[in-house]
């Protein structure tokens, strides 16, 4: 008897990880998704009090909105995690390099605020890419934008 039951059951485990292995692997790219995008986040608002210092400090050179914009593109470029094709380039312009602002764009007075504002489009490996449910962007799988902002009086 107990043979009989035995042989029945043969290959029932087979089919339980078959009907559980795409839950497990929604739940490891979610977590390695949720990973990126904390790292970014944490880059992007690196990128954008670095590019934001460099245009309050005094130096002997003239202010230059654009050299304040690639501080953050060398910062931002050298440690974000991507995930997906693209073009990128050294001054930031391609299809997957963040987009940074500088404001004000000509030399700011004594304490007036100079602000940074540098985004990024996550792509992670379960957002936007291989899995999209629903339409707009706040449906779920849709690519996320992380934005970082720093505002900083011009000494």
């Amino acid at each position: 008897m107990k043979r009989s039951i035995r042989k029945r059951q043969k290959g029932a485990q087979v089919v339980e990880f078959a009907l559980v292995l795409p839950f497990m692997i929604l739940v490891i790219f979610t977590v390695l998704d949720f990973a990126f995008l904390a790292y970014n986040k944490a880059v992007l608002t690196n990128a954008s009090r670095e590019a934001a210092r460099r245009g309050i400090t005094l130096s002997t050179t003239a202010w230059n909105p654009n050299d304040i914009r690639q501080v953050a593109c060398n910062y931002a470029r050298g440690a974000l995690i991507t995930v997906g094709a693209g073009t990128s380039n050294a001054s930031c312009t391609g299809s997957v390099d963040p987009t940074i602002t500088v404001s004000p764009t000509t030399a700011p007075a004594f304490n007036d605020p100079v602000t940074v504002t540098v985004s990024y489009t996550v792509r992670g490996f379960s957002m936007g890419t291989w899995w999209n449910l629903g339409v707009g962007p706040n449906s779920v799988g849709a690519p996320v934008v992380l934005t970082s902002q720093t505002v900083m009086n011009h000494e």
